[in-house]
């Protein structure tokens, strides 16, 4: 397991901060407590980042969500409510 920071995230991909250089081309982004996987092909590559695609758009709701965390570092917990909630 690859520990890194999601520094930006949209519906179709994210900027993320890892200081492990070589991430694969294709891998899963995984939040929370194993509870939510996102596939992802690396598009470029800088020292200490990278730009993910996700194979399959992520839903807004989930998206808006995750941007709003104010402690980077959060744990999150529970995500299946987020993708629940009205």
């Amino acid at each position: 397991m690859i520990k890194a920071v999601v520094v930006e995230i949209s519906e179709s991909g994210a900027r993320i901060r890892t200081s492990y250089s070589a991430v694969p081309d294709h891998f899963y982004v995984v939040l929370g407590n194993y509870e939510y996987f996102m596939g992802a092909t690396v598009f470029r590559r800088s020292k200490d980042e990278i730009e993910v695609e996700f194979i399959k758009p992520q839903p807004s709701r989930f998206v808006n969500v995750l941007s709003r965390v104010q402690f980077p570092l959060a744990t999150i917990h529970d995500l299946k409510s987020v993708l629940e909630a009205d």
